[in-house]
């Protein structure tokens, strides 16, 4: 190991604060015999820190007896080349102990975009990236997270087993699983038939998939004794577990922030939405208990963000709100729901010192609001606007998405024509005071994602994507003050392909690792058609990579949302 790797490592944990008891030689390594884990996200550290799932399985690893967690970042570019030139083996952050070295190598997977980095990560820990060629003193690789909850299939060759759900729900279970079967000298296969027994474990070995001519699914088959189904994980009481921050860093994109978690899942059902669907029912945390929280704790950062899929429908934002100012913190807010935004709300938001407010329109026009179920007018969105400026917020982020099922091109000149409004409004309320308007319009490209009704629904042609953004760009390029982001709509491709891929699209990532990333080139060596899983409507009928998930709504219930979106009519109950 190098010298300044380490002394970079050292660096950042020198700079972070802790926010849960630990003990002072919990890391020590004198201290063996306990069951190791290196908690991976596979992202840059500046990426990860601001994931509050990854920090709080962290926090709960090391919770569990005789367990230390220690975590795993992708190398910074700047790094990677040091990690090579060197030889240095991957090595977590807390002892930079070699990730090899650890009993569990644990994945914490949000985006589909972020599967090659697994490869990477595992290849630099010099671990063998398919499960095949593994033995039994390489660590044991395990990933969970959102993306895996609704669909781990193209990492079932790289990945010993996955947790299927929420961690909070499964976690102690696991490491006291994991911990028996180390001191029980348990080899890999005993182990994992032990693991299958606990609810939302999956261990793709167990299961076989077989095809029709066409490349559709014919059959997934479990082993004799194995269940058919995997059901996802769920906490059901949210006060059983708080969701906050575990560390705070100043080298993140959040810099300095506390985040606290109020809801999970969301009730207003929008049909594009995975965090609606996959992470159905909606729970929230009881008020009174985050107030406590806020009282009695003193937090090391300067600012705690509030966390949720809807932040403003949270019934007890305002009480809460004014808990942490009084507190002496600074407050931020996630992305507010327009038809939910009252004046003290807007007040709360005033005292909070925010001043870029983030609102997510999605379409343009009323009828590709109604298709997608998101539940809220025109009018709605322009008096949000009036309120906040109003009260001094004179730069506005707005999120819209392009190829949304069922669009039109007057829905592309929507957002154009509702972008100028949403300016007018704020010009005008804004009038004579400091400070310029701003607005910033995030196009992202439409992405169907498993288990939610838009799951049948292909991705709309690259081509068609980057018009509609061009349109929408040149649509707005006079405008004074208003900023156009758009994603790739390539990436949302390779999103597509991995979101609803089958394990057979594991053969598409090891060529995208062997050729560095080169996906154009990837497509021409592999014989597997990506269009197939992208842009081929599906029907009710076929087998879905996923259907061996119980999600907690049946597939019925979501094939009638996808029928009510195209008569743009409301959820059937």
């Amino acid at each position: 190991m190098t010298k300044s790797l380490i002394a970079k490592a050292k660096k950042l944990l020198a700079e972070e604060r802790i926010t849960f008891p630990l003990e002072e030689e919990h890391f020590s390594p004198r201290r063996k015999g306990r069951l190791s884990i290196a908690l991976a996200y596979p992202q840059r550290y500046y990426t990860a820190m601001s994931n509050l799932g990854f920090q709080t399985v962290y926090r709960l690893f090391n919770e569990q007896p005789e367990t230390v967690c220690e975590r795993v970042f992708l190398p910074d570019p700047e790094d990677l080349e040091e990690y090579r030139r060197t030889e240095t083996p991957l090595f977590s952050l807390e002892t930079q102990r070699p990730v090899n070295s650890f009993d569990i190598l644990a994945f914490s997977i949000s985006y589909e975009n972020d599967y090659p980095h697994l490869l990477r990560m595992m290849e630099l820990a010099r671990i063998p990236l398919v499960k095949k060629e593994r033995r039994e003193n390489h660590p044991l690789v395990l990933a969970g997270g959102a993306t895996i909850l609704m669909n781990p299939e193209p990492l079932a060759d790289f990945v010993d087993f996955f947790i299927i759900g929420e961690a909070e729900a499964v976690l102690a279970q696991l490491a006291e699983v994991l911990r028996r079967s180390k001191g029980e000298k348990k080899n890999k296969d005993e182990l994992l038939t032990e693991l299958i027994s606990i609810d939302g474990v999956y261990v793709p070995q167990f299961y076989s998939w077989r095809y029709h001519q066409d490349g559709t699914i014919a059959s997934f088959l479990p082993q004799e004794g194995i269940p058919g189904q995997v059901k996802r994980i769920w906490l059901k009481n949210l006060n059983e577990s708080l969701t906050c921050s575990s560390l705070v860093t100043p080298h993140t994109e959040l810099s300095r922030m506390f985040l606290m978690e109020l809801s999970r899942g969301c009730s207003r059902r929008c049909r594009f939405c995975a965090s609606c669907y996959a992470y159905f029912p909606h729970r929230a945390r009881d008020g009174p208990l985050l107030k406590e929280v806020v009282r009695k704790t003193t937090w090391p950062a300067e600012k705690i963000g509030l966390v949720g899929a809807a932040i403003s429908d949270y019934p007890g934002l305002l009480g809460l709100g004014h808990e942490i100012l009084h507190s002496q913190s600074s407050l931020s807010f996630s992305s507010l729901r327009v038809d939910s935004l009252t004046p003290a709300l807007a007040d709360l938001i005033h005292d909070s010192e925010q001043r870029t407010i983030t609102l997510a329109p999605e379409a343009g026009s009323e009828r590709l609001r109604r298709v997608i179920h998101k539940g809220f007018t025109e009018e709605d969105i322009l008096q949000a606007v009036e309120i906040l400026s109003g009260r001094g917020v004179r730069s506005f982020r707005l999120y819209f998405m392009v190829g949304l099922p069922w669009e039109k091109s007057e829905d592309i000149r929507g957002i154009v024509e509702l972008t100028k409004k949403i300016r007018h409004h704020l010009r005008e309320k804004s009038r004579g005071k400091k400070g310029a308007e701003k607005i910033i319009l995030s196009l992202n490209s439409f992405v169907p994602k498993p288990a939610t009704p838009f799951q049948w629904h292909p991705l709309a042609e690259v081509s068609t994507l980057k018009e509609k953004v061009e349109t929408i760009k040149r649509g707005l390029r006079r405008e004074r003050g208003v900023t156009v982001a758009a994603d790739i709509p390539k990436w949302a491709y390779l999103q597509t392909l991995l979101a609803r891929g089958d394990r057979r699209v594991g053969r598409l990532l090891m060529a995208a690792h062997q050729l560095g990333g080169n996906w154009p080139q990837v497509y021409r060596s592999v014989d597997l058609n990506p269009d197939f899983y992208i842009y081929r409507p599906r029907p009710f009928t076929e087998i879905l990579p996923w259907d061996f998930i119980d999600h907690g709504i049946k597939k019925e219930v979501l094939w009638a949302e996808y029928q009510a979106s195209r008569d743009e009519a409301e959820s059937p109950s």
